[in-house]
């Protein structure tokens, strides 16, 4: 007879096999490799589609945007937050007497050191006021100073900033270093919870860079003590605005910073009535000091007062405008017409769209003439 089983022995299936690994399929491009320099979406960089990659950029902007003013709602900070929900927006005007139609003139910005928009149209105005002076150094240097990582933001940068100073006092810097521009960036840690800020410099020193390294990191390490790091390369942004407006464009990461309200708090403390961009040495007191300290002010841009007495871009006439405080369109929403205003995408194409049919029906420039300026 045989004996019955163990109930208490159970027996389990064998393991299902691991799935096939699924084959690579690289992404083929059908037309030349576009410029995604800066864009850390994805489905962005696999996009063949200017408009899209355009589109995708302006959203994350807007999602950044939103997240800042959340920050400051929450740490207690809401004119920074209306400032920043009414960044990059036109203030509309109503042609009451004439024509009728809306337009928009003069572009708010907030001007905050977090907001992305006043970022970009900061570092277009220093681009082009700094390119004079870096096309008349007669060597230019792109050089990276960094200090050790520290939990305290005010006690890190102020770390950098005396030890900067006591680099500029040396006598090698003196006289072998005319003069240069510093950018001072900060950026978080998300892992260690650490700050990270650093100098971005351009220098005029007619020195090679294996001699520059190699002095500039021993001088470092002596005014520091705790840091040796620095980078040292040929700055290639003297023949045009691109590189310098990159070099300017961003004080700190803003992505990793804005969506953390105690981020947000600590970087506005260290950032109140401080300049993040200096010029020194032999681009001290130059022409550009008047430009930077209008870029470096966080005073928001005020309203107009005298655009109620231009005429109307559409039908010319003469003080019939009125300002309509109810309504603010978006940058990303508005296209430009010429000498300053703006109208609404929809309104653009629809007049785009009128003039077509009619130049289709009549080719006389006389008759299809007269339409309007915009």
């Amino acid at each position: 007879m045989v004996p019955n089983p163990d109930p208490f022995v159970l027996e389990f299936p064998p393991p299902p096999a691991p799935p096939s690994p699924r084959p690579h399929r690289p992404h083929r491009r059908s037309g030349p490799a576009l410029d995604t320099r800066g864009v850390k979406c994805a489905r962005t960089a696999r996009s063949e589609d200017p408009a899209e990659i355009a589109a995708l950029r302006q959203r994350r902007r807007g999602g950044q945007t939103k997240a800042l003013a959340r920050s400051y709602d929450l740490i207690g900070e809401p004119d920074r937050a209306t400032r920043v929900r009414s960044c990059g927006g036109v203030s509309v005007y109503v042609c009451q007497d004439g024509c009728g139609q809306l337009a928009g003139r003069h572009a708010y910005h907030c001007r905050e050191r977090l907001c992305v928009y006043c970022a970009r149209a900061r570092a277009a105005a220093l681009g082009d006021a700094l390119l004079p002076l870096v096309q008349a150094m007669a060597r230019p240097w792109f050089v990276t100073l960094t200090v050790k990582n520290r939990r305290d933001l005010a006690e890190c940068a102020a770390h950098l900033r005396t030890a900067f100073k006591k680099l500029r006092r040396r006598a090698w810097w003196k006289a072998n270093v005319a003069g240069g521009i510093a950018v001072e960036e900060v950026t978080h840690n998300a892992q260690t919870g650490e700050w990270h800020p650093h100098l971005h410099l351009v220098i005029d020193a007619a020195v090679p860079q294996a001699v520059l390294q190699g002095k500039l990191a021993e001088l470092w390490a002596a005014v520091t003590g705790d840091s040796h790091i620095v980078d040292v390369r040929p700055f290639r942004g003297a023949e045009g605005a691109y590189t310098l407006r990159e070099f300017c464009k961003y004080t700190a990461k803003i992505g990793a910073i804005v969506e953390w309200p105690l981020l947000v708090r600590a970087y506005i403390d260290y950032a109140r009535r401080r300049r993040l961009i200096v010029t020194f040495g032999n681009c001290y007191g130059s022409a550009a000091e008047e430009v930077l300290a209008a870029a470096e002010a966080e005073q928001p841009t005020q309203e107009r007062t005298d655009v109620e007495q231009q005429p109307c871009p559409a039908c010319g006439a003469l003080g019939t405008l009125r300002h309509d405080p109810t309504r603010r369109w978006r940058m990303d929403a508005v296209i430009a017409i010429g000498g300053g205003w703006y109208v609404p995408g929809r309104a653009v194409e629809e007049h785009r769209r009128v003039r077509r049919d009619r130049a289709r029906a009549s080719p006389d420039p006389i008759t299809t003439g007269g339409i309007g300026s915009w």
